[in-house]
């Protein structure tokens, strides 16, 4: 009777404790490898000790020395330290994982803490929202900086203006909060173009997936309803003259009238 007794105690206890890490919208993911950072490869992304090289989900891309010198200073100090190694897709045209790396809780059994999550909070890094972007919240779109008053800040998001063909073009490879008047939908196959222009090379262009474009759609989003708005992303701008922005998530899309 005493051992049935203790039993429930054990599987009372372990309830309460994976019901405790649910509230807090986080669990530790028990399926990640173990591994360490050595630092920044050449190209300033996160390289392992084993010679992986990773994107780690939910940051951008640095756009300039200072924000590599930034992302370095940030990572330097969980270089050499047990991380968690969670891959979420194939290596990508540069040769990195797609993956979200997790520190163990400082409490026995708790919730590990995601390293993206820690370098965003430094103001190490900008954020780039995208699905699986965060274990512990859905991304938030981010926030337009006007001003730096500290080296230690996040260098301001440039807005660009999707009609001002120059700006666009300017800005290609960057990330980047694009907005713009939708003129026409053109509805493909596996993508969906929101063109800020009837005529092509006249103005940027918001490529979404066909995944996404169908959760748009259920959400009562239709090509119709969409001409004549003014419509917000961010991104990364690419593509022919880098007048594309492809837009990884709902969450970095925003209507605005």
């Amino acid at each position: 009777m005493r051992v049935k007794s203790l039993l429930v105690i054990v599987i009372f206890s372990a309830f309460a404790a994976a019901s405790a890490r649910a509230a807090s919208g986080c669990t530790p993911d028990d399926a990640a490898a173990t591994v360490q950072l050595t630092g920044l490869d050449p190209a300033g992304d996160p390289l392992l000790s084993d010679g992986r090289r990773l994107r780690l989900i939910g940051l951008a891309p640095r756009q300039s020395l200072e924000e590599v010198s930034r992302f370095d200073a940030g990572l330097r100090g969980f270089v050499g330290q047990p991380l968690g190694l969670s891959i979420l897709g194939e290596v990508d045209r540069w040769g990195r994982l797609p993956a979200r790396l997790s520190m163990p809780s400082a409490a026995p059994g708790g919730p590990m803490r995601d390293l993206a999550e820690m370098l965003l909070q430094q103001g190490a890094a900008l954020p780039l929202p995208e699905p699986g972007s965060s274990p512990c919240k859905t991304p938030q779109t981010p926030a337009v900086q006007k001003t730096v008053t500290s080296a230690t800040q996040v260098s301001p998001l440039t807005a660009v203006d999707g009609h001002d063909l120059a700006a666009v073009k300017a800005q290609e490879g960057r990330y980047v909060m694009l907005e713009g008047r939708i003129a026409s939908v053109g509805e493909r196959s596996q993508r969906t173009y929101l063109n800020f222009s009837r005529r092509p090379k006249e103005a940027a262009s918001i490529v979404l997936s066909r995944s996404l474009w169908r959760e748009l759609k259920s959400a009562g989003w239709t090509a119709s309803h969409l001409g004549g708005k003014r419509l917000r992303a961010y991104g990364v701008l690419s593509g022919r003259d880098g007048l594309l922005l492809e837009v990884a998530s709902r969450t970095a899309l925003e209507l605005i009238d």
